[in-house]
């Protein structure tokens, strides 16, 4: 039995799933009344949330009375750095009407016939098992580094006798003796929607970015794949003229797409791969200082997935410079001897349009691949390293 090939909109479903967590719908899905009064309610508490942690946390930073150790100072540049990350995708993802416009271009594109999807392979695009998992791995993760502290307070109950009454953030103070039992509820609710607002802004995002530059890939593929089985000749020139000028056509289209991608997405791109870095390298210093705990168990954890997603966004990168460059090689290695003039030179369009590589960059001039990654995380191992040795 064929499996059945997935529609435009069932790769969407995950991005748009992500992004419903914090009540933000991307694609403006038709919903009830009642459902949308919902959504809007707990959009502004996520973001009100986020507001009040990070004007508390500039305040306790201006203070500078309750940051008195090394382990503290550590705590806040990740809180930070993460913060200044999540912030700038969140602010990348606003741009609702261009995202959208980049969507129905995509959609229209996308194979239509069960035949053609079949032809341009489009299971082998649709997202991974191991993907997926990913994703909830790094939210699972980001959940435990909230719900940690009251788990370690439960256990100090049943252990100790005793609830120590912790939290996520060290910016809100809170002393069981004097205050009451509703304000550590509020505190923790504060904290609970700030998290979600930073974490599925963080993980949201670079989805849709893959989500895009997936389908893009699985096009180039289509033409790479289709200009090798195509057999030229002078006997059915016409159709071959029809076919080839297709194929012209939709290279323009592609290099307008990624144009558009990048046109959303790489503005912010590059302090994101730059905060992502921090990020990294702030946790992990952070999580040898405090030692073999279950908070530090869950930011290696946390580690692992924030450096993967960096990964894929390159490895995804690196996909549409190489697969663009072998257009130019599927042309070469073409079968165009028995082809006419008329479609010899429509093969002379392609190679010239394929030799400036179409590519996912940061600001118009980094392009975002495998290297990058390479450098990315060398140089945050060399700060990792020079932070250990400073505070040793």
């Amino acid at each position: 039995m064929e499996p059945v090939q997935y529609s435009y909109e069932d790769f969407a479903r995950l991005p748009t799933t992500v992004f419903w967590i914090m009540g933000y719908d991307m694609l403006g899905v038709p919903k009830t009344r009642s459902r949308r009064i919902l959504y809007w309610i707990y959009r502004f508490l996520c973001l009100a949330s986020h507001g009040v942690c990070v004007g508390v946390m500039v305040f306790r930073m201006v203070e500078a009375k309750t940051i008195d150790n090394v382990s503290l100072i550590m705590r806040y540049a990740t809180l930070v750095t993460y913060i200044i990350n999540s912030d700038t995708k969140f602010a990348t993802v606003l741009q609702r009407s261009a995202i959208q416009s980049l969507n129905s271009k995509l959609a229209e594109l996308y194979p239509k016939t069960t035949l053609d999807r079949i032809y341009h392979r489009v299971n082998d695009h649709y997202w991974t098992k191991s993907f997926v998992y990913l994703v909830i791995i790094y939210i699972g993760s980001s959940i435990m580094v909230v719900i940690g502290p009251i788990i370690t307070s439960i256990i100090a109950y049943f252990t100790h006798n005793v609830f120590t009454y912790m939290h996520c953030y060290p910016y809100f103070l809170y002393d069981p003796e004097k205050d009451p039992v509703w304000i550590y509820i509020s505190i923790y609710a504060l904290e609970w929607l700030h998290s979600t607002q930073m974490v599925i802004s963080n993980i949201g995002a670079d989805i849709w970015l893959l989500y895009f530059q997936v389908q893009i890939n699985l096009h180039f593929r289509g033409i790479i794949r289709s200009l090798a089985d195509h057999k030229p000749s002078v006997k059915h020139d016409q159709e071959d003229r029809k076919f080839i000028a297709k194929i012209v056509d939709k290279q323009v289209r592609l290099v307008s797409l990624q144009n558009d991608l990048n046109g959303i997405f790489g503005k912010s791109l590059l302090l994101s791969l730059l905060t992502t870095a921090a990020v990294i390298c702030t946790v992990a210093v952070y999580t040898l200082i405090q030692g073999p705990t279950l908070e530090g168990f869950t930011y290696v954890i946390f580690i692992g997935t924030s450096v993967m997603q960096v990964y894929l966004v390159c490895y995804y990168g690196q996909q549409v410079l190489d697969l663009s460059g072998e257009v130019a090689h599927a042309v070469y290695n073409h079968d165009f001897h028995d082809a006419s003039i008329a479609y010899k030179r429509y093969l002379l369009i392609i190679i010239i349009r394929a030799q400036q590589p179409v590519e996912l960059n940061a600001m118009g001039y980094l392009s975002i691949s495998l290297d990058t990654f390479k450098q990315l995380m060398s140089v945050s191992y060399r700060v990792i390293t020079m932070l250990m040795q400073m505070i040793q």
